[in-house]
C-alpha cells in the first residue's frame, strides 16, 4: 500500500491522498533529501507512542484517520503490534518508556505483567537465550510443549474408544446406527453428545494418571539444544513444581526450569562442573596419597 508520492511534482496523488492526505507524516527524508517511505520497525514505534500518549498522557500525537490509517497500513504489512491485545500492547509502551529513562509504571507491576504474558505464552516476551550482566547468568524463555502435552491424552482416548468400540459390538452396532441416523439427528448425536463426552471422559482419566501437567520446552542458553521438563504427579507420585533441575544432554550444563515465571537459568555450565570434578578428584588423591605415607610411615 502506497501511502504517499515520493515527489509532491510529479502529479501523482495517492488514494490516501485524495483522502485528505493523512499519510503525510508517514514518510521519511532519505540521505538525498528525498521523501521515503518508513520502515515497519518505525511504524510501528509511532503506533506504540501513540497508544502511549493517549491512554497514560491524556495528549493525542495524530489524529483518529491518522491512527486507523497507521494501524491499517501495519496490519497489512504483516504487523503483530497492530493486533496485540491491551496488555500486550502495555507491555511494549512501558518497555519503551523504561528505555527511554520515563517508566510508567513500577518494577512490581512490570514484573507482575511479564509473568502474566509469560503464562499465556505472549510473543512479546519472547527474548530467546541471553546472559545478565547484573546476575552474570545465562537465560532463556520457556513456553508450553502443546504437542507432548496432548500425547499425553492418548491413553485415555485410546481407552475411552475401546470402550466405546466394545459397547458398539456387544450391541450388535447400536451405537453406530445411531451415529447414522438422518440429519439432524445423526449429526447431533455425534459431535454434540458422544464426542464430547468421550472428551470429558478422557480428559478425566489424564488428570489422574497425571495430575495438573505441564510440560515446558527451552533452548539450552548454553548450547542452544531445545530441552523439556515435566511439572506435575504421576499416578500417585508427586511430581516436580515450581522449579525442576534439568541436564542438558549436549552441553551437560545444569538448568533450571522455572514453571511460574517460564524462564531457564543455568544454574551451572559443564565447564563449571567438569572444575568441580577434577577438583575433587584431586583432593580424593591426596588423601589417598597422605594416607598411603602414613601407612608406610
Amino acid at each position: 500500500m502506497l501511502l504517499r508520492s515520493a515527489n509532491k511534482d510529479d502529479g501523482y496523488m495517492s488514494e490516501d491522498e485524495g483522502l485528505g492526505n493523512v499519510a503525510a507524516d508517514y514518510c521519511a527524508i532519505d540521505g538525498a533529501g528525498k521523501k521515503a517511505k518508513r520502515s515497519l520497525g518505525e511504524m510501528e514505534q509511532e503506533f506504540l507512542a501513540a497508544m502511549t500518549s493517549w491512554y497514560y498522557e491524556g495528549k493525542p500525537i495524530m489524529s483518529d484517520e491518522e491512527f486507523a490509517l497507521l494501524k491499517e497500513e501495519l496490519i497489512w504489512s504483516g504487523s503483530m503490534v497492530a493486533v496485540l491485545s491491551s496488555d500486550e500492547q502495555r507491555f511494549l509502551e512501558a518497555s519503551m518508556a523504561y528505555a527511554k529513562g520515563k517508566p510508567i509504571m513500577s518494577d512490581e507491576e512490570y514484573d507482575g505483567l511479564k509473568a502474566e504474558l509469560r503464562n499465556k505464552s505472549s510473543i512479546v516476551t519472547a527474548q530467546g537465550p541471553r546472559c545478565s550482566i547484573r546476575s552474570k547468568k545465562m537465560y532463556s524463555d520457556a513456553e508450553p510443549d502443546y504437542l507432548r502435552m496432548t500425547a499425553l491424552n492418548l491413553p485415555g482416548v485410546l481407552f475411552v474408544l475401546g470402550i466405546v468400540f466394545a459397547v458398539d459390538f456387544s450391541t450388535d452396532f447400536g451405537v453406530t446406527r445411531l451415529v447414522e441416523l438422518p440429519a439432524p439427528y445423526g449429526p447431533i448425536l455425534l459431535w454434540g453428545l458422544l464426542l464430547p463426552s468421550l472428551f470429558t471422559v478422557a480428559y478425566a482419566l489424564t488428570q489422574v494418571g497425571f495430575k495438573e501437567n505441564l510440560i515446558l520446552k527451552a533452548p539450552c542458553p548454553s548450547c542452544g539444544t531445545e530441552n523439556f521438563s515435566y511439572f506435575g504427579d504421576v499416578f500417585t507420585v508427586a511430581g516436580a513444581r515450581g522449579q525442576n533441575l534439568v541436564e542438558c544432554p549436549n552441553c551437560k550444563a545444569d538448568m533450571i526450569f522455572d514453571e511460574y515465571k517460564r524462564v531457564v537459568v543455568v544454574a551451572e555450565t559443564s565447564e563449571v562442573k567438569q572444575e568441580k570434578l577434577a577438583a575433587a578428584a584431586a583432593k580424593k588423591a591426596a588423601a589417598a596419597a597422605k594416607k598411603k605415607a602414613k601407612a608406610a610411615a
